[in-house]
């Protein structure tokens, strides 16, 4: 696509000289910038002189091309469609006026139909017995996907979006560190340290009673030595 348009432009630049216009026929408007798919232009074919043969419209660029042809036969039109993609997209109608004119109507034209459209008239000349032609000026088409200032809106959408989603993934964080503050600040009041509590109370040992007498409690005291028997 991008060759195609290059070649347009570079064809625009350089219109061939049979294109140029003359006093005797006409073409308007000059150009249609279309900003949608699938839109639809007219282009207005006239001329001064009587009693057209045929009514051409070509395409310039890459290579000359017919779009559409009018056999013209004493009022009666015969249209012909030559370029089959072209074919269900064209509609004719006759202008009223002393004029010979038609409005040719292409729709549901797409970013490959930016292109140099001109009309060819076709005549008898008696006085040398043959055909010749009149080319018009021509009308440039352009044929955009999106409006330039559509895709700036929608640059500014997607930016106002981000900034939102942003704010509120913000705000969404502000929230949970302010909760996380709250408790923080809660646990501290509910919770007391251990440090300055007094330790509980030991309790009292029970202390040692002295060993009662008992009246069956003897103790049995030998008085022999035998020290005096036994010798070494």
């Amino acid at each position: 696509m991008k060759a195609h348009w290059w070649c347009c432009v570079v064809g625009l630049l350089c219109v061939p000289p049979w294109v140029k216009s003359t006093s005797t026929v006409s073409q308007n408007p000059a150009s249609i910038s279309l900003t949608r798919v699938n839109s639809s232009a007219d282009i207005g074919c006239s001329t001064s002189r009587p009693e057209p043969m045929s009514l051409a419209l070509y395409r310039g660029f890459p290579a000359k091309e017919r779009v559409v042809f009018l056999a013209l036969d004493s009022g009666r039109v015969t249209k012909q469609t030559p370029a089959a993609e072209f074919l269900g997209r064209i509609r004719v109608a006759q202008r009223a006026g002393p004029a010979h004119g038609f409005t040719l109507q292409l729709s549901l034209l797409g970013p490959r139909d930016t292109n140099l459209y001109y009309c060819l008239w076709g005549f008898f000349n008696a006085e040398t017995s043959s055909t010749e032609t009149l080319h018009s000026a021509g009308t440039v088409i352009v044929v955009r996907e999106k409006d330039p200032q559509e895709l700036c809106k929608d640059h500014v959408f997607d930016r106002i979006l981000i900034a939102l989603s942003v704010a509120a993934f913000s705000v969404v964080v502000g929230l949970c560190i302010a909760a996380l503050v709250v408790n923080r600040k809660r646990f501290k009041r509910s919770f007391r340290s251990a440090r300055g509590a007094t330790p509980p109370a030991r309790p009292n040992r029970p202390t040692q009673a002295a060993p009662r007498s008992d009246p069956y409690l003897f103790t049995y005291v030998n008085s022999l030595d035998f020290r005096g028997i036994v010798e070494c």
